[in-house]
């Protein structure tokens, strides 16, 4: 099949979502919606980079391809992650990692995520992307036993010594601006958020990103902020925090309680990109008075405003462009065995669903899952 380019997409992407998104922001009596959606909220700098909101996607592994980051780029994200990339696989020229590099003019300013624990690997890694993104990212914090078996990843937070080395080898090595994403700690025995974010300023980190769970919890339990709430007195550079954050009423009360820069959304945004819309409008009408009503009652309220604005006929048109995107970056079979569980994560909970979920495996090219987007309308 015959896939426009990723410009004529977007585009059908703004017919599609825009006036949604519009009417949603007019319900509540904002002045010019569309330069509330699209101008600079409470931005801030990383290094050089101005970050025009404190909405920001997560990275997230074998999701935030090409097509996840354009959809969240528009639907609000200010900041863009790479997967995690193993700076091994660059070091020796792997073409899969050398591929994973690889991002369009829509989606910037963004970030590439390495991993690894030999700092020299990492420095002369980072070296060679330099020019393929605005910031380099190190991850120390992820909990996937076969990362931490490898030093790497979330290992990391049991070295306080390796992980000055590592930061200190990189930003002596590139000019871009270098952060890292971190996490409480390895467990709750040994919480060093606090110092390991004092290592990553003092060693020229521009920002840290913490996931509020420690490595040993993966990602069971829920997300502990109280660990971050003195944290960002103690340090000059930007912090952003991640972790179960899913709702503006959240995201509002924690920039307010920390006074961190930014918040990070990650699994929540699985199937569902439209949520960087929702998240970051409503915390601009949060934080305008915009609301009329207070409380958990005003919360619901706006869910199904946004449910019913962004509805599932308007969603359904998103995903097809989504799916289009897909094919755009990778061949049409990979492409619709990707979407499939795209379409789980983004129809999950719905009424009446259970009898048409079973199709969404067994979808094989463009029309078939064309036809099962087909059925969805209307429900």
């Amino acid at each position: 099949m015959v896939i426009e380019d990723i410009t004529g997409i977007i585009c059908q992407l703004r017919e599609t979502a825009f006036p949604a998104i519009e009417n949603l922001i007019k319900k509540y009596g904002a002045d010019n919606p569309s330069k509330l959606f699209s101008a600079d909220y409470k931005p801030f700098f990383i290094g050089n980079i101005k970050i025009k909101n404190p909405v920001i996607s997560a990275p997230m592994a074998g999701i935030s391809d090409n097509t996840y980051r354009i959809f969240a780029r528009y639907f609000g994200s200010s900041l863009l992650y790479s997967e995690m990339i193993t700076s091994y696989g660059l070091f020796y020229g792997h073409e899969k990692s050398i591929k994973m590099t690889y991002a369009t003019e829509f989606e910037r300013p963004f970030t590439l995520q390495l991993f690894g624990s030999k700092p020299e690997i990492i420095a002369s890694a980072a070296q060679m992307l330099e020019e393929k993104s605005e910031i380099i990212d190190i991850n120390m914090g992820c909990p996937v036993p076969k990362v931490v078996k490898t030093g790497s990843g979330g290992a990391l937070l049991r070295d306080e010594d390796l992980i000055r080395q590592i930061i200190k080898k990189v930003k002596q090595t590139i000019k871009k601006p270098l952060t890292v994403k971190l996490r409480l700690g390895w467990d709750f025995n040994s919480i060093n958020i606090e110092k390991t974010a004092l290592i990553a300023e003092s060693e020229g980190a521009d920002a840290i990103a913490v996931h509020a769970r420690t490595v040993r919890q993966g990602y069971s339990g829920n997300a502990e902020y109280s660990h971050l709430r003195d944290l960002k007195k103690k340090l000059k550079i930007p912090v952003i925090i991640s972790g179960d954050i899913d709702n503006p009423f959240k995201a509002y009360k924690l920039l307010n309680d920390t006074n961190c820069e930014g918040i990070m959304i990650g699994r929540a945004a699985r199937g569902n990109p439209w949520i960087f819309a929702a998240i970051l409008i409503g915390i601009i009408l949060l934080d305008r008075n915009l609301f009329d009503e207070n409380g958990a009652d005003l919360e619901k309220k706006f869910k199904k405003d946004i449910d019913y604005f962004l509805n599932n006929d308007i969603k359904v048109k998103i995903l097809i462009l989504y799916l289009k995107s897909l094919i755009h970056f990778m061949e049409e079979e990979k492409a619709v065995k990707e979407f499939r569980k795209i379409l789980a994560w983004a129809f999950r909970g719905i009424r009446n669903i259970n009898d048409i979920k079973k199709d969404f495996f067994e979808i094989n090219n463009f029309k078939e899952a064309e036809k099962i987007m087909d059925s969805l309308i209307g429900m």
